[in-house]
């Protein structure tokens, strides 16, 4: 009996104690709720979560770095970039008021005296207060404190920032960066700039009880947020109902929501490397194989047939020209490459010539004899050799459309890249494919030209110079014309076609 009553009556004062307790906690709290709620569904997303003293790409360049293409490297507001990041803040209010102010610090710890977040030991200042240290480069040593450039603009672009309540965007407001640090903190301070306070006179903009708020910053290569060199780091958040710096206290009268914190950590990036070897696949022949009802596949090799040999006349008379009719004959070339600096298409060659030096001019050639002709119609009873290129989509297709294995599924606009994109045809050979080359009169005929110089000096016939060649198929079109005092004979010539990617 004696142990339970003693146990009874420890176990009350237990209870008063308790009591007590809570009669001091709840009215304290309760005051705290009515002069300030909190900020909630809070969050802080970054555009980089890398150390501010990294920003370089995969390969260790960075967009500062002497001759640079900024694309190829990691630019401000980029996810490796932690020296030149963004930041966007979202969170929901709890009060109904007109807001002129919000301010955003950022400490080394959620609450209690707040030390600027950073690890740089030759930035950071000892001791009493002094002026923000003049020394900017971001990290010195190789690490970086925390430092907010005070050039945000109100905008949407690179450098600006934007405020909007419930997506719809707010205007008027300003941005104003400076150090924040407590004087009495125990241990260094950065003197870097650690606030911002965005503020709007000289009436604000009403936000209600649920809005969302969402406060974006975006980089440019000169206006930013570097990150802190590592570890954790809490931004606090207030809102206010003054613009005015003095008004802006945590708990103030002035405070209107606030007291609360959101918290990121740097991390270091995750770098991966591979290597993509270079391809090429170039084939010339006279046949396509997607316009033959064979097994055939998405981008085939054009096919040799009769070891690449075309006539170029009349088939009923020993393909023979004559001085009254047009002649022409085709063959194909297919280029693929992964250069991602593109490709050439060259042709080299000599014109028609028979064994004792007889050659048929260039089309468009004057004199008759010169090595390069311009651009010229068909003209026939005139002395011409010329090739230009063709639309090759006009070709009759496989309608059967089968694959390696036989069988057809593959669609026809899949099997059958009849087109020379992405390359870009040259403008002397680009009209190949216009109607005849029959019709004296100018106005309906294709046009054509050649350049003897070709054979030791090739000449561009198309290129692409910016992108990847997946499967570029041409169709070649060559034309013959001889005059009345054509020497007879046997002409030859052989044309080849080079390819150079550049990677």
């Amino acid at each position: 009996m004696y142990t339970l009553k003693s146990i009874a009556r420890r176990g009350s004062m237990l209870g008063v104690a308790v009591a007590v307790l809570a009669a001091t906690v709840v009215p304290a709290a309760s005051v705290f709720a009515d002069g300030l709620n909190p900020l909630t569904e809070r969050s802080l997303l970054l555009s980089s979560s890398a150390p501010g003293f990294q920003d370089t790409d995969g390969s260790g360049n960075s967009a500062t770095a002497p001759n640079a293409i900024a694309e190829n490297y990691a630019p401000a507001g980029s996810g490796p970039n932690g020296k030149k990041t963004g930041e966007t803040f979202e969170f929901k209010v709890s009060s109904t008021d007109t807001i002129q102010g919000f301010t955003l610090q950022y400490c080394t710890k959620a609450a209690g005296l707040c030390q600027a977040p950073g690890d740089n030991d030759g930035d950071a200042r000892v001791g009493a207060p002094v002026a923000r240290e003049t020394n900017t480069v971001a990290h010195p040593l190789g690490r970086s404190d925390l430092e907010i450039s005070d050039g945000f603009t109100e905008g949407t672009g690179a450098g600006q920032f934007q405020i909007s309540v419930g997506g719809a965007p707010l205007t008027g407001w300003e941005m104003t960066a400076l150090n924040k640090e407590d004087d009495s903190f125990d241990g260094d301070l950065t003197g870097k700039f650690n606030y911002m306070a965005l503020t709007k006179t000289p009436t604000g903009d009403l936000i209600e009880n649920g809005d969302l708020v969402k406060i974006v910053f975006k980089a440019s290569e000169s206006v930013f947020i570097t990150n802190p060199g590592s570890g954790a780091f809490f931004v606090k958040i207030n809102t206010y109902d003054s613009a005015t710096d003095t008004d802006h206290v945590p708990g103030g009268a002035h405070n209107v929501d606030g007291g609360v914190t959101v918290a990121n950590v740097m991390t270091d990036s995750i770098h991966i490397t591979t290597k993509v070897l270079e391809t090429m696949a170039f084939s010339v022949g006279t046949r396509n194989p997607d316009t033959q009802a064979v097994p055939h596949g998405s981008c085939d090799a054009i096919s040799v047939v009769n070891g690449n040999r075309l006539d170029l006349g009349d088939p009923n008379a020993e393909n023979s020209l004559e001085t009254g009719e047009a002649y022409d004959t085709h063959s194909y070339w297919r280029l693929s490459s992964n250069s991602s600096g593109g490709a050439t298409v060259y042709y080299s060659g000599d014109t028609l010539r028979n064994t004792v030096g007889d050659f048929i001019a260039p089309i468009g050639a004057a004199p008759a004899n010169s090595n390069d002709g311009a651009k010229d119609y068909s003209h026939p009873g005139t002395e011409q050799f010329g090739l230009a290129l063709v639309d090759p989509s006009a070709d009759a297709l496989d309608p059967e459309g089968t694959d390696n294995d036989g069988t057809n599924d593959f669609p026809i606009n899949h099997i059958s890249p009849l087109s020379t994109a992405p390359l870009v045809v040259e403008s002397d050979y680009a009209d190949g494919g216009i109607a005849s080359i029959s019709d004296e009169t100018t106005t309906n005929n294709a046009q054509f030209a050649f350049k003897k110089s070709s054979l030791t000096t090739p000449v561009v016939v198309a290129q692409e110079d910016s992108t990847v060649i997946s499967c570029a198929t041409a169709k070649v079109r060559y034309v013959g014309n001889i005059a009345a005092d054509t020497p007879a004979g046997v002409y030859t010539t052989k044309i080849n076609y080079l390819a150079a990617p550049q990677y």
